[in-house]
C-alpha cells in the first residue's frame, strides 16, 4: 500500500544527520544576516543534543548566559519572544537573535536531530507524493501543483523549498467533504512519524 513502509530504506548515518543539521544552522543564520547585514557570526559548537527533560532548563540557562530577556521556553524547548516586554533597541534585537540561535546551536532537541530523512527515504516520500497524494487530492476536486523531478524533490528537500501536494491547496472556497480530507489524504505516509 502507498502508505507502508518503503522498501530498501537506507537511514542517515550520525555523520550525515550532523550535517543536515549544520546546514539548517546555516540556514538558520542567512536569516539573521538578512536582518542584520553587520551581524558576526559567533563561534559555537554543539554541546548536547538534547532529548526533553532538562531542556528548557539548559535553554534557559544558556539564554541568560548570554543577557536574553523577555523570553520563554517551554518545556519542549520551544523559544517564545515577547519584543515588546523588554526588547526595545535595534542592538538589543539583535544581540537577543544572536543569543537565540547560539543557544539553539548548542542544545539542539533531539527530535529534530532525528527527523531527517536519507536520500532512499526522500524517494520514497516523493513516490507517495506523486503515486498518492496528488492524485486524491485531484480527485477530491482540488488542483494540486505539478511535482518536481524525484531527483530534483531530494536535492532540494532541505534547502528551504520543500513541494508538497497540499501546498498549493487553498480553502478560501470551501468544497463539501474537505472537513475529513486529511483522512482520505493523508499529507504523509504512516511509516513518517513527524
Amino acid at each position: 500500500s502507498s502508505c507502508a513502509s518503503p522498501a530498501a530504506v537506507v537511514p542517515l548515518t550520525n555523520t550525515q544527520r550532523l550535517e543536515r543539521l549544520q546546514r539548517g544552522f546555516d540556514r538558520y543564520w542567512q536569516t539573521i544576516v538578512a536582518r542584520y547585514p553587520d551581524a558576526e557570526r559567533p563561534e559555537v559548537s554543539i554541546v548536547q543534543i538534547q532529548a526533553g527533560g532538562n531542556l528548557a532548563a539548559l535553554l534557559r540557562a544558556c539564554l541568560r548566559r548570554y543577557g536574553t530577556t523577555g523570553v520563554s521556553v517551554s518545556s519542549d524547548g520551544t523559544i517564545g519572544v515577547d519584543r515588546s516586554a523588554t526588547v526595545s533597541t535595534p542592538a538589543q534585537l539583535k544581540n537577543q537573535d544572536i543569543a537565540l540561535f547560539t543557544c539553539s546551536v548548542e542544545y539542539p532537541r533531539r527530535d529534530l536531530y532525528n527527523s531527517f530523512l536519507s536520500d532512499s527515504q526522500l524517494g520514497a516520500l516523493w513516490d507517495y507524493y506523486v503515486g498518492f497524494l496528488q492524485p486524491c487530492l485531484s480527485l477530491s476536486g482540488h488542483a494540486v501543483s505539478s511535482a518536481p523531478t524525484r531527483r530534483g524533490f531530494i536535492a532540494t528537500y532541505y534547502n528551504g523549498s520543500r513541494w508538497n501536494p497540499y501546498r498549493a491547496i487553498s480553502y478560501a472556497s470551501p468544497r463539501a467533504g474537505d472537513r475529513d480530507i486529511l483522512q482520505r489524504c493523508p499529507a504523509n505516509p504512516r511509516w513518517i512519524s513527524n
